[in-house]
């Protein structure tokens, strides 16, 4: 951490300096030998949208011998939210985080890179808006209308080999900007959303410290450029009063809008999810899969540990709020992440066939099998049965609880008990349902399915919170999988996906169900406080050995 302090600063300090920056319209004459040769460098240009919003840019030149005519790919770098362009090398982005430093790499092995200012962010003009098509996805088509017209860019039948990179608000882009040009040929995703309405109001919960959270970075960033009517619908859903223009807002911003109407991407993609990303779950990844597959692009998925992480309730190895991890395991295999990249984009934009064969179609990072599945629609149904939610304070003191669990087990080590299977209904502990014993290892691995129904609800508003666990006798206490949380509202019959999960059982661990009146993602509007409901229905697991059913279990293994 000590390490990472002095580069934060640093580029803070570039970042202020930038105000002093001029941008070009056209390339400046950044030649040697006689002409003969581009240097490698970079510069600051922009360019004018189609509404007069001024777009700004660096654009990083690489060396090129102009006597044989050479050109060269161009990768254009999107940054996340609250964020601004990679204006220079030595920058938060060059430095620490995988886009930029990728794409500092494919600038070194011969690219022309073009990191960019989105919208309202930065030294750009405009609005922050939250990835509009019609603007944010247009934008891009204007800076390789301007690279194509200025830059010596590879061409493949006659048509720019482009491709795309970056992280949340950088990938969100990427999605848009493909939907609407076909000149984008390659994307590289990471961590970002298909549906920005449920991962940001899931179940039609607020994601209420997210949305602070969020909001808190985009207001003293960019406190003039934040868009009124997204801000205004915000607010006004943290406070109960629902906003429908906002949420249908959301939706068209998103993937899922467009692939539903049968508009999907028109480029191939290299996704890149956390299991741990408690913003945009692995769902949204296992969904934007989908939808590639459905326009007939090549789609390959990566499941890395992290991503968007939840500041003061998870630990992060690096940046608060976001981690990628340099280094995964797939089949056994330590692969590097960055390599990865670079070896999709180089057998997407250079045709490099042994390139691209080396980015499997799907791995999930700690697998240390050669089965590598994600279960999306499997399993049997089995009984959820009826259980009480008596208190909005179930769960608020979990990690006290959690604790006293674990010194208690020092004292007398937990056993699994003959009656464990059976439901304890919550108060100040969470609610707990016994799903499913392992009788040997095997994996959970892919997306449940619940259908509840909800009685005896004290009010309209009242919400619960769905949580996966596994408790292993001998441990103390639950672990919550993945660390996901899903709200549900208590009234009346719902049917949804869980996060998505990916945990190996040893024998004698016990999965369940964990259901609480309160979490601290979602604490304040429709936090569950005070709520009073009974839930019982069926749930679907993504079991990859043979299930046992809780009900089944009445004798300690």
């Amino acid at each position: 951490m000590t390490r990472i302090l002095p580069r934060v600063l640093g580029a803070s300090l570039l970042l202020l300096l930038s105000a002093c920056t001029t941008y070009h319209t056209s390339p400046p004459l950044l030649t040697s030998g006689s002409g003969t040769f581009l240097k490698k460098a970079h510069y600051s240009a922009e360019v004018e949208a189609a509404d007069g919003t001024r777009i700004r840019m660096t654009v990083y030149q690489p060396r090129l011998d102009r006597r044989k005519g050479a050109t060269a790919p161009l990768l254009i770098h999107a940054h996340g939210f609250g964020l601004t362009r990679m204006a220079r090398p030595l920058s938060l982005y060059g430095q620490m985080l995988m886009a930029g430093k990728t794409a500092l790499q494919a600038w070194d092995e011969g690219y022309f890179v073009i990191s960019f200012d989105q919208r309202g962010h930065g030294a750009s003009e405009g609005s922050v808006g939250l990835i509009r098509p019609e603007q944010e996805g247009e934008d891009v088509s204007r800076i390789i209308d301007w690279a194509v017209r200025n830059l010596p860019v590879a061409l493949k039948d006659n048509d720019p080999l482009v491709g795309m990179i970056g992280e949340s608000y950088g990938g969100g882009v990427q999605f848009m900007a493909s939907v609407r040009d076909p000149r984008i040929d390659a994307l590289v995703p990471m961590t970002t959303w298909f549906n920005l309405d449920d991962a940001l109001f899931p179940n039609g919960v607020p994601k209420s410290d997210w949305l602070l959270f969020l909001g808190t970075v985009g207001f003293t960033v960019n406190p003039l450029h934040m868009d009124k009517g997204v801000s205004m619908g915000v607010v006004s859903e943290l406070f109960g009063n629902g906003d429908t223009q906002l949420r249908q807002q959301l939706r068209r911003n998103s993937l899922v809008e467009h692939c539903s109407a049968g508009r999907g991407p028109q480029a191939d993609a290299l996704l890149i999810q956390g299991l741990r990303d408690v913003l945009f779950s692995f769902n949204h990844a296992l969904d934007a899969r989908q939808c590639f597959r459905q326009a007939g692009r090549d789609v390959r998925l990566l499941a890395i540990e992290h991503g968007h992480l939840m500041p003061g309730s998870q630990w992060s190895p690096s940046l608060p709020a976001w981690h990628m991890q340099s280094d995964i395991v797939c089949g056994g295999q330590s692969l590097k992440t960055q390599a990865l990249i670079m070896d999709w984009l180089n057998g997407k934009l250079r045709q490099d066939a042994p390139a691209l064969a080396r980015v499997p179609d799907l791995c999930i990072t700690g697998d240390a099998v050669t089965d590598a599945r994600i279960i999306e629609d499997a399993g049997t149904w089995q009984p959820i049965p009826a259980v009480h939610v008596g208190s909005g304070l179930s769960g608020m003191f979990e990690l006290g609880a959690k604790n006293l669990d674990r010194l208690g087990n020092l004292l007398v080590p937990a056993r699994l008990p003959a009656d464990w299977a059976t439901p304890e209904n919550g108060w100040l502990r969470p609610a707990r349902v016994p799903l499913h014993v392992a009788s040997q290892s095997g994996w959970v691995a892919g997306v449940p399915r619940v259908e509840l129904s909800f009685s005896d609800t004290d009010r309209d508003d009242a919400v619960v919170f769905l949580h996966l666990a596994k408790w292993r006798p001998g441990s103390g206490s639950y672990d919550i999988l993945n660390q996901q949380v899903r709200p549900a509202r208590a009234n009346g019959t719902l049917a949804f996906d869980l996060p998505a999960i990916r945990t190996r059982l040893e024998a004698g661990e016990v999965l369940g169900l964990i259901i609480t009146g309160y979490s601290n993602q979602f604490r304040i509007a429709g936090s569950g406080v005070g709520t009073d409901a009974s839930i019982a229905g069926r749930i679907r697991l993504p079991l990859m050995d043979s299930a046992i059913p809780a009900t089944a279990l009445r004798t300690t293994p």
